[in-house]
């Protein structure tokens, strides 16, 4: 199938440059340029074609190696629409998702800069495999939540990925939060994108290390500021143990209002793998040259309550919206969750706010047909993840019922946060 696909894709180039020899088909007819629209549009499917030499090959496929970026080509294209071959470094991502190039891994991609703009004004490109999401469309779906509330949260598109012509299946292209996303959402001069590290929250002595070390690792801002003292600075407002003054002085380092609503989004979800999860994972953290913080999401793969622990198809988690501590799916012991969320939840004026923000969240749900936006996405990318699948019964199956069982999980949900709304008396 993979040398059919790459016939047929040589074939019609052939065709194409026939047609333009005899002059049946203009230069404009025959191919125009990938727009930043068509990256990140979820109406589409691109396709993605990684040439990689052999030795990249080789890195790739060695587990010392699979995380650094080696040199390729990349071409990008949209029926008549294309990138042309772009010189490009890529690497392989994950932790437990981390898989060598032989297998189904995800992967991390930098443009060459080209004077500064990258392509298209885009520095990178992430690019899921959705091996830990038996749905294929939770990242998408809860991308467009934290969007949909306002949050400074990142796009989503979708490829159907060949390396070398080998068919690797469907990929979501998520939009990759470095300086470049950070322009476009924030108006204030950036100083520092953190990457938070599993279970090191924002406590004393976590601003060790450097850029590339520690508690945090830094993404972006280390060349023009060599040190973590913002983090140090964050550290005094987290927590408190008096909850009142701890809540007064909360906007000295967040925007107060945003933070409420994105732990609201992340327990909604069932981010138990994220910041307010008992992972205490997936999360980037931007500051401001004035020290004002910003929670960005991030991993939002093992979320709408899929229970990847059992073998069963179609069983529901639900992290618990209102709790110092969790299990998650793959734990039965409970660990301590996110320090911020657990002193926001256990102080009545910030509690009632939380509970607001998920009344909120719930709500739009509603208003952006997000299960009507779901339905529309899997009928999409199941015109490449059912070829994927086919051959595999149990895995054909499992998709579907993952699918449909998110769509359901998502009206429990919102049940449960009506619940728990009128158990605290907020109407």
């Amino acid at each position: 199938m993979n040398k059919l696909s790459l016939s047929k894709r040589t074939l019609g180039s052939a065709l194409v440059l026939v047609g333009l020899a005899l002059g049946f088909i203009s230069p404009a007819e025959a191919v125009s340029p990938i727009t930043l629209s068509d990256i990140y549009n979820s109406a589409k499917i691109l396709r993605i074609d990684f040439t990689l030499p052999q030795a990249s090959v080789n890195s790739l496929n060695n587990q010392q190696t699979l995380k650094v970026y080696v040199p390729g080509k990349l071409n990008i294209s949209a029926g008549s629409k294309t990138s042309g071959d772009l010189d490009i470094d890529l690497r392989l991502k994950g932790s437990t998702s981390l898989f060598t190039l032989d297998q189904t891994p995800s992967f991390k991609i930098k443009f060459k800069k080209n004077g500064g703009a990258g392509y298209l004004g885009l520095r990178k490109l992430t690019l899921n495999a959705m091996t830990q999401d038996g749905s294929k469309v939770h990242e998408f779906a809860a991308y467009s939540l934290f969007n949909a509330m306002g949050l400074p949260a990142e796009k989503t598109g979708w490829a159907h990925v060949y390396v070398n012509g080998i068919d690797k299946g469907l990929y979501v292209n998520i939009e990759t939060p470095d300086e470049v996303f950070i322009q476009k959402r924030f108006k204030d001069i950036t100083q520092h994108i953190y990457e938070g590290i599993y279970s090191q929250d924002l406590t004393y002595t976590n601003d060790d290390g450097d850029a590339n070390s520690g508690s945090f690792l830094v993404d972006y801002g280390w060349k023009a500021t060599p040190n973590k003292n913002d983090l140090s600075y964050v550290f005094d407002y987290s927590v408190n143990a008096d909850p009142a003054i701890w809540y007064k002085n909360l906007p000295k380092a967040f925007d107060r209002t945003a933070l409420i609503k994105f732990l609201a989004v992340e327990n909604f979800i069932g981010h138990w793998d994220g910041y307010s999860g008992p992972d205490i994972n997936n999360y980037f953290l931007r500051s401001s040259t004035k020290n004002k913080f910003t929670f960005i999401p991030w991993g939002t793969d093992q979320t709408f309550g899929e229970n990847r622990q059992t073998q069963a198809i179609g069983d529901d988690f639900y992290l618990n919206m209102l709790s110092d501590q969790s299990i998650h799916p793959w734990i039965t012991s409970a660990l301590q969750r996110g320090v911020i969320y657990v002193q926001c939840i256990n102080y009545k004026p910030c509690r009632t706010e939380y509970l607001k923000a998920l009344r909120s969240v719930s709500s739009t749900v509603t208003n952006m047909k997000l299960t009507a936006k779901i339905s529309a996405a899997v009928k999409l990318v199941n015109t490449v993840a059912d070829v994927q699948y086919g051959d595999s019964t149990y895995n054909l199956n499992s998709l579907h019922t993952e699918q449909a069982r998110t769509i359901r999980w998502i009206g429990t949900r919102q049940a449960q946060v009506t619940s728990l709304l009128k158990k605290y008396g907020i109407k």
